[in-house]
């Protein structure tokens, strides 16, 4: 740790530059309130989703564990940047501390990746499940989920070691001020003092491998899954292959297109601060508060589970 007390005794804190444009103070508290109901809204969502499935024996198959997965880490996403961002709309406070501000850094990156490979794997398994369905049960056991749901959360970890690694080796001894909305990798390496390209690089065309593979993944399982819809399914079922698809690849695509959009902005001159931000709300914002709907709740077997368990919380109310 000597290396690290060194290099960041220059600099003890960050300023975050929060949402550039948005000074008025009538602007920020509007905004600090909608980002407040969509973080309440997201939140309850995916808590509702986690307490059914863990109390729900019937949903104790690997799908429904994927789900959970998912739902947990729509959990976790928005939590570690909303609550901080409608403090700075609602203040003046704009500082943070070095290490709380690398903590945070290394979570929304290590969640960012492991959300991006638990969609590849609920994928897969909606491959097996639709174009293997005699080999599912053996293929995707509880024991195999698991494995798989620990390898998304090691990926996404051990890939986000290599960002805190080179964040805490550089040297920071001037500008403190991240042009952002919450503390992330890219923002915090561009203030260091020493030669940082060769990182930047490195950690941008790693990232590019993660997501073309994951992307050419999903695109795979569900052409598959198309494919043999289109085979063997009826006009109706047609409809609701396309439509859940659909829905899907809608979401994906948002999650993925913006953290692409992300990495070239910082490599590409003229690309306003605004977009760049506004848009890593969006990611941040629309893909945990959609998942939900698109995931659970077109399901029936969430549905029918989430509706027993309101009634049952109703009965228990009226006592």
């Amino acid at each position: 740790m000597e290396f690290w007390n060194h290099n960041s005794s220059s600099i003890t804190h960050f300023i975050i530059a929060g949402i550039p444009g948005i000074q008025d103070w009538k602007e920020r508290i509007a905004l600090a309130a909608v980002f407040f109901v969509i973080y309440t809204i997201t939140v309850t969502e995916n808590l509702i989703v986690i307490i059914v499935i863990i109390t729900d024996s019937a949903l104790h198959s690997s799908m429904y564990l994927i789900i959970c997965n998912l739902a947990f880490l729509d959990l976790l996403i928005p939590s570690v940047t909303i609550p901080e961002m409608v403090y700075y709309l609602v203040t003046d406070e704009r500082s943070i501390a070095f290490v709380p501000c690398i903590l945070q850094m290394y979570c929304y990156v290590s969640f960012l990746i492991t959300e991006l490979l638990i969609i590849a794997s609920m994928a897969y398994d909606r491959y097996q499940a639709i174009c293997n369905p005699l080999h599912y049960h053996t293929v995707m056991t509880t024991k195999h989920t698991f494995m798989l749901s620990a390898l998304c959360w090691a990926g996404g970890t051990i890939k986000t070691m290599v960002h805190l690694y080179f964040v805490l080796i550089a040297t920071y001894c001037g500008p403190n001020k991240i042009d952002y909305f919450c503390c992330n990798y890219a923002p915090i390496i561009l203030l260091a003092c020493s030669e940082v390209y060769t990182h930047n690089e490195y950690t941008v065309v790693f990232s590019f491998i993660i997501i073309a593979v994951a992307l050419t993944f999903i695109l795979f399982s569900y052409v598959k899954i198309i494919a043999s819809v289109l085979r063997t399914g009826s006009a109706k079922g047609h409809t609701k292959a396309f439509s859940t698809c659909g829905s899907h690849l809608l979401v994906i695509s948002i999650f993925l297109v913006v953290i692409s959009f992300l990495l070239i902005s910082y490599a590409v001159e003229g690309i306003s601060e605004q977009i760049r931000t506004l848009s890593a709300i969006v990611q941040n914002l629309v893909p945990p508060l959609i998942n939900p709907i698109i995931y659970c709740l077109k399901t029936k077997e969430i549905r029918t589970s989430v509706t027993k368990m309101l009634k049952k919380f109703r009965l228990w109310v009226s006592l």
